[in-house]
């Protein structure tokens, strides 16, 4: 059989040349006219890539110009509350109301018995853990490392996969499993996984939009998101990114809170929380609890593992549970009885200590027993078993004294009208009866101890007289500093009795119902969950425009080069294969690894996500559906580049086909690798899947020796992209040039590449017979990867 022989193949290249310049001639002539669809296609994307970049500039700056004004707005609140103190001591402002976060319509009480966890190695790492945590409190869990700390809390809510669990757990007295009410239950990991492209008002309304109530209107919404970012006290940066490692964003504290703040969204009955103070200071993991301490007055049980607290932040905690070595109970009760409970066993705390860090050295075995010699750690496990009936956790809400009326709109008023009557002469300093601006300052600082800057001035000025007022007169700031009520203390006059008063703090209260009455909810199904979802990648894929331009570079240098090659350096007959393979794989082997970010990009969010019961094929296919643009646009670029640049003898739109095909199968390989291996690897692996399935397994001259086998011809056509995807183009180009080849090697090369492209045709057309593979192979990938999303890594998303 002839072999192909490479002297003399650069001369025979410009003989065919030489030979055709009338078509040479003619093509380039009328080039422009013929191909009139690419180029304004290729225009039209410039100038959407061009004002994709202005409107991402502008985008950026107001975000900029919205973190100022949101700082500003909080400044002129917090001025405005200092002068409602110093003119209206009465008025009460230290109270938030909630506005869309309501009362639990059901509570939790969770009793565990004997609850235990033994590894696959027979190791039990927790031990017959009895007790209970009531609806409404706040509690803690507590133990030396070692004791399971972690593990109890995993194996009380389900999330303990990984050994075998005994014991029971009740909910409201009925059996039952944590895990079987996920809609109303919450997680909060210790590793503070975010969006980490989103503002920290996204991750909170996104949040909120996937977990609550179906029905939920977006007011209702707007007012949840609102709740949340005051209780985490995250509103002063609701409008900036939160960013990451790589791009500074907020800060730790405030990541954590925000962290935090995405599971309050959903507004859970019970919520579940590891280690949440972990890497913050003493004064933010106090403000932490804080935070927490509010939610629980509306009926939510938070119980969360946190490790060696100081004083102020453990006498927070209702209960606390206390963990040995060996995962045995030590103490469960009140947090301020625990103190007293060890000194009654015949320990002493040292003065000055924190009794925190005491508890740890007495369940570690590090303090002396002034009653037991010979104490050891093991021993604490026998005294709590001795005395739990003595140890009686005061579970019962009292409820606020009743008191006289409460203080009237009228009273505020005439109040204040008093008080500036008094003070108006010193505050009226040029004495025009009325105040100016600098008047203004000067009072803020009077009431606050500190001079304000001019952006907040100029806000409370118009909060008060109005948009470019020059001054405010005694009424305008009677009336203005009486109106924050509303915002300070909710006014309630307007709506029904009973709805106002399941939404003030003061008359928050666990009524005993049915026992699980209230406990489920019905959560947004597949549809509303899609809209959600594509919204949110939308703003995902926004913010990754500095990326996309990067690469849709790398994508046009890349076609650059490939065509530069092609045309003026090694003359390669516009109907060689060889140049396809080049071209096909270079574009097989970018996408691939660009659609890696897709699912790869923060797998850890979409397993906390998948765990609290987010659907997973929306997820899937909002992610897929944002994600075809880019294919497209990418795949548009690289082959209209190309194509202008080596001006082939086909139309445009046949050329580009077969390349849009390869874009489709190979980003499904991008796809399924991202879900099934580690995102570090999956550069490598998914280099060298192409570089088999497109330069190895679809390299023309080695397609004939291959189908001479017909096992190896099936595994060819089966995983091959390049096998199909060039058949397309040769086929195009074949039949448009007709070429006639005079030298023995181009006419071997022609007949080779004419038996492997013409063959496997299954009646429908060898182009179509292409098409279908390409589109089932693409298929096929997604199809798995939806698969490795779903069931690979399922011990984290339970």
């Amino acid at each position: 059989r002839l072999r192909p022989d490479t002297g003399g193949h650069l001369h025979s290249h410009r003989r065919i040349a030489e030979r055709m310049p009338e078509v040479s001639e003619h093509t380039e002539s009328q080039y422009l006219d013929d191909n009139a669809s690419m180029l304004v296609g290729l225009l039209l994307v410039v100038a959407l890539v061009l004002g994709i970049c202005i409107v991402d500039v502008r985008w950026r700056r107001r975000q900029h110009e919205q973190e100022k004004v949101t700082g500003l707005l909080q400044k002129s609140q917090a001025f405005s509350l200092n002068l409602v103190k110093h003119f209206m001591p009465s008025f009460q402002v230290q109270k938030y109301q909630f506005r869309g976060i309501q009362a639990k319509a059901g509570t939790a009480d969770i009793d565990f018995e004997s609850l235990s966890l033994e590894l696959p190695n027979g190791k039990r790492v927790l031990d017959g853990v009895t007790g209970n945590f009531n609806a409404g409190r706040l509690c803690a869990v507590m133990g030396p490392s070692g004791a399971g700390k972690t593990t109890f809390m995993n194996a009380l809510c389900g999330k303990a996969t990984y050994g075998k669990m005994g014991g029971t757990i009740r909910i409201n007295g009925v059996e039952s499993d944590i895990s079987s009410f996920k809609s109303i239950t919450g997680f909060v990991p210790q590793d503070d996984i975010v969006h980490q492209d989103l503002t920290v008002r996204e991750q909170i309304e996104f949040s909120a939009r996937l977990r609550n109530s179906v029905g939920t209107t977006r007011a209702e919404i707007n007012d949840i998101t609102q709740d949340v970012l005051h209780v985490m006290q995250v509103d002063h940066i609701q409008n900036s990114i939160v960013g990451s490692v790589e791009r500074r964003g907020i800060s730790g504290g405030q990541r954590k809170r925000v962290n935090i703040g995405l599971e309050l969204a959903a507004q859970p009955t019970v919520l579940f929380l590891d280690e949440p103070t972990s890497g913050l200071d003493s004064t933010s993991s106090l403000a932490v609890a804080l935070s927490l301490k509010k939610m629980c007055q509306l009926g939510m049980t938070s119980i969360m593992v946190i490790h060696q607290p100081r004083f102020s932040l453990f006498t927070l905690f209702d209960d606390v549970l206390l963990l040995g070595k060996g995962g045995q109970t030590v103490y469960l009760g009140p947090s301020l009885k625990a103190k007293a409970y060890f000194e009654r066993r015949g320990f002493a705390m040292p003065a000055d200590e924190n009794p925190a860090d005491w508890f740890m050295d007495v369940i570690s075995g590090e303090m002396p027993n002034a009653s037991i010699p010979d104490f050891r750690a093991d021993m604490l496990f026998d005294m709590w078993l001795e005395h739990r009936s003595e140890m009686a956790a005061d579970a019962e809400s009292q409820d606020p004294m009743e008191g006289g009326r409460d203080v009237s709109d009228g009273d505020d008023r005439a109040v204040l009208a008093q008080k500036l009557e008094e003070e108006w002469d010193l505050i009226d300093i040029n004495k025009d009866g009325v105040m100016s601006e600098s008047e203004l300052r000067e009072l803020l600082a009077h009431c606050s101890s500190m001079m304000p800057d001019a952006g907040a001035v100029a806000q409370l000025m118009e909060r008060m007289a109005g948009k470019d007022a020059t001054h405010v007169t005694k009424k305008q700031f009677c009336s203005y500093l009486c109106s924050l009520r509303e915002d300070v203390a909710r006014h309630f006059g307007d709506e029904d009795s009973d709805q106002a008063q399941m939404t003030t703090l003061s008359s928050m209260r666990t009524v005993p119902l049915d026992p699980l009455i209230g406990l489920t909810r019905d959560t947004p199904g597949f549809r509303q969950q899609f809209r959600v979802l594509f919204r949110r990648r939308l703003v995902q894929w926004w913010r990754m425009n500095t990326q996309r331009g990067l690469f849709l570079v790398a994508l046009a240098l890349g076609a650059v080069v490939l065509a530069t090659l092609d045309r003026f350096l090694l003359a390669t007959p516009r109907w060689s294969s060889m140049a396809l393979l080049n071209l096909h794989t270079a574009l097989a082997l970018l996408m691939s690894i660009f659609c890696l970010h897709v699912f790869a990009s923060d797998q850890p969010m979409y397993w906390r996500e998948s765990a609290n019961g987010i659907c997973k094929e929306a997820f899937f296919l909002a992610r897929l559906s944002v994600n075809n643009f880019d294919i497209i646009v990418h795949t548009f670029v690289f082959t209209a580049v190309y194509f202008m640049m080596r001006q082939p003898f086909v139309p445009f739109w046949k050329f580009f086909f077969p390349f849009l095909f390869t874009a489709f199968a190979t980003s499904g390989w991008g796809f399924f690798v991202s879900t099934i291996v580690p995102p570090k690897h999956g550069p490598f692996v998914v280099s060298l899947i192409v570089f088999i399935v497109c330069g190895l397994l679809g390299n023309p001259t080695s397609l004939h020796d291959f189908f001479n086998d017909p096992k190896m011809e099936i595994v060819v056509s089966l995983v091959s992209v390049t096998r199909w995807s060039i058949a397309m183009n040769f086929i195009e180009e074949d039949k448009t040039l007709d070429p006639h080849p005079d030298e023995i090697t181009e006419q071997y090369m022609l007949q080779t590449f004419r038996e492997v492209f013409y063959k496997r045709d299954f009646g429908v057309g060898c182009w179509w017979t292409a098409a279908f593979m390409l589109i089932a192979m693409g298929a096929t990938l997604r199809l798995g990867a939806y698969l490795g999303l779903r069931f690979t890594n399922r011990a984290k998303q339970v």
